[in-house]
């Protein structure tokens, strides 16, 4: 009888895990990758790159357009104040003129403080000043006190041969004040009270529109 032929059986080799000392060794004969010198995260680099984003903030701002002045149009105060005048039959006052380059800047008819329907417009002028008269009928003290910012009496100043009352606010901005029948007329600036007396002086009775 042949025997049989038997294989050898081949053990797997394990290779023995490395000590920690190998470990260092290895690790040191490797030369570790290069970092970039702008992702270290010191000052310097964290200042070019603010500089580098606020130039482009710069760049955008400059391209950008932008509106310097904001200006309203100019309104039909005359024409607000003729219309009033026909649709209530009230006598509203209303300068007959204003100097050249006077801009109208709001003009309205509505209710206005104690629910008192008021007519009210405004004026600038070239040189920065701002003129406007409000007018209503039956006029409370709450709305007179509001009409002229709470100015405080400062006497009687004639206008055109009438009284007018002048008042004197916080800010020192002038109002005057008539009151005729039952139509109360306030009007202010903020210039002086001589350039409102002159302004008040051109206060006409308002002509019916159409």
């Amino acid at each position: 009888m042949t025997d049989p032929v038997t294989e050898p059986v081949t053990e797997p080799v394990t290779e023995p895990e490395p000590t920690a000392a190998a470990s260092q060794a290895r690790q040191a004969g490797q030369p570790s990758q290069a970092r970039s010198r702008y992702s270290m995260g010191s000052m310097p680099n964290m200042l070019r790159s603010l500089l580098v984003i606020m130039a482009l903030v710069a760049g955008l701002v400059a391209i950008v357009p932008r509106v310097s002045e904001v200006r309203q149009p100019p309104v039909d105060a005359a024409a607000v104040a003729g219309y009033t005048v026909k649709s209530t039959g009230t006598p509203f006052l209303f300068p007959s003129e204003v100097p050249a380059g006077w801009v109208a800047t709001n003009a309205r008819y509505a209710a206005s403080t104690d629910s008192l329907p008021t007519l009210q417009a405004g004026w600038t002028t070239p040189e920065g000043l701002y003129f406007s008269i409000a007018q209503t009928v039956g006029a409370t003290p709450n709305w007179l006190a509001l009409a002229t910012n709470k100015g405080e009496d400062k006497g009687v100043v004639q206008v055109a041969g009438q009284p007018w009352t002048h008042r004197l606010d916080e800010r020192r901005q002038p109002s005057l004040t008539r009151v005729d029948g039952t139509l109360t007329t306030v009007v202010m600036t903020t210039g002086t009270v001589e350039q409102l007396a002159d302004f008040a002086a051109k206060l006409k009775p308002a002509l019916p529109s159409g």
